[in-house]
C-alpha cells in the first residue's frame, strides 16, 4: 500500500509569519501534535512541533543542565512562553523537515518514522507542495487492518 492510501488529507498549515501563538491555536482547534509549514506555492519549508514551541519558551542553556531542577518554576516559565508567543514560526520551526512522497510504500514510511521517532510527516508531491499528512497512528491503523 502507498503512503497517499493511508495518509490524512487534511492540508491545515501555516505560513513561517505566523506567529506562535497563532500556531498553538490551530493545533490546539486541530488536535495535533505538530504542523507544517509552507510557502506561498504550498511547498513544505519547515515543521513546527509541540516540542518546538516549548523549547522556544525555555531559557538556552536547558540542554546543557544535568539536573532539572535548575530550570525555572512554571510561573518564570510562562512569563517566557507569553514573550516568545508573538515571535513568527519560522523562528522556531525545525528547517531540515523529513518529508513523505505520496508515492512511497508504507514499509518505507513506517520505517522512516520510526528511526526518527516522528509522530507526524508531511506528505508532498514530487514537487515538495503538500498533499496531506501521516500520522503514526495512521500506520498502526494499518497495521491492525490487515
Amino acid at each position: 500500500m502507498l503512503v497517499e492510501d493511508l495518509m490524512d488529507r487534511d492540508l491545515t498549515s501555516l505560513g513561517e509569519d505566523a506567529t506562535l501563538m497563532e500556531a498553538i491555536e490551530v493545533l490546539s482547534r486541530h488536535r495535533i501534535p505538530g504542523i507544517p509549514i509552507v510557502n506561498d506555492e504550498g511547498k513544505v519549508i519547515g515543521f513546527l512541533s509541540e516540542k518546538d514551541i516549548v523549547r522556544a519558551a525555555l531559557p538556552g542553556y536547558v540542554d546543557l543542565l544535568d539536573d532539572p531542577s535548575y530550570v525555572p518554576d512554571m510561573g518564570q516559565f510562562k512569563v517566557r512562553m507569553r514573550r516568545v508567543s508573538k515571535d513568527k514560526v519560522g523562528r522556531h520551526m525545525t528547517k531540515e523537515v523529513i518529508c513523505l512522497n505520496a508515492s512511497d510504500s508504507d514499509f518505507h514510511a513506517a520505517l522512516i518514522m520510526i528511526k526518527k521517532n516522528l509522530k507526524r510527516v508531511p506528505v508532498v508531491e514530487e514537487d515538495g507542495i503538500l498533499v496531506g499528512v501521516l500520522n503514526r497512528a495512521d500506520i498502526i491503523e494499518h497495521l491492525m487492518s490487515e
